[in-house]
């Protein structure tokens, strides 16, 4: 019994030792020297904390410690995330960050590739998204990209290394569901 009773107490120090690393590793210390008034204000909790731990005793909850903060959120990325989400929900989500590309020389029909297999973005304005669409006009590669307020289609000719991105169409849109009705137009060949 009294080789439980050891172990008891081993283990409940370890337990101990291990919450005393978890409080210290939520602090950042090179904060706290530069003085983040976030960071220093984790400090007279933690050192309450410290003491109890140092007492034999396990703390639970430290507030103002144990709580992560809120991450900031990218307006972009959210945006992203929920054009990403409509695009997924109408069927295209194995189209997203591709590009349909003609293949020269072999006369294959042609296939959808990554966009980061084109060496460049010049001639591209800011987009969010890429989609490929069913064709390509042309050898070379074809795209449909999500701007923030609009769907244009850009192609790049063979070789493209010595040619720039040109738009070959675009479409504003006021909303989710006209940006979804442009991409549906600008994917399909025989549209227009």
């Amino acid at each position: 019994m009294k080789y439980l009773d050891s172990a008891s107490s081993v283990q409940h120090w370890i337990d101990v030792a291990k919450r005393a690393v978890d409080l210290l590793a939520r602090v950042d210390l090179d904060r706290v020297a530069r003085h983040d008034p976030h960071e220093v204000a984790k400090l007279e909790p933690l050192t309450g904390a410290l003491r109890q731990l140092g007492d034999g005793s396990l703390v639970g909850f430290v507030p103002g410690v144990d709580v992560d903060e809120i991450p900031e959120l990218d307006p972009e990325q959210i945006r992203l995330a929920k054009l990403t989400e409509i695009l997924v929900g109408e069927g295209l989500g194995d189209r997203l960050g591709r590009v349909f590309m003609m293949e020269s020389q072999d006369g294959e029909p042609g296939a959808m590739r990554p966009l980061d297999c084109i060496p460049h973005r010049h001639g591209l304005p800011e987009f969010l998204l890429c989609v490929a669409p069913d064709f390509a006009p042309l050898e070379g590669a074809h795209g449909i990209f999500v701007s923030e307020r609009g769907v244009f289609a850009a192609i790049i000719p063979e070789p493209m290394t010595r040619h720039r991105w040109r738009i070959a169409r675009s479409r504003p849109f006021d909303d989710e569901r006209e940006m979804v009705a442009s991409v549906h137009r600008f994917i399909d060949r025989d549209a227009d």
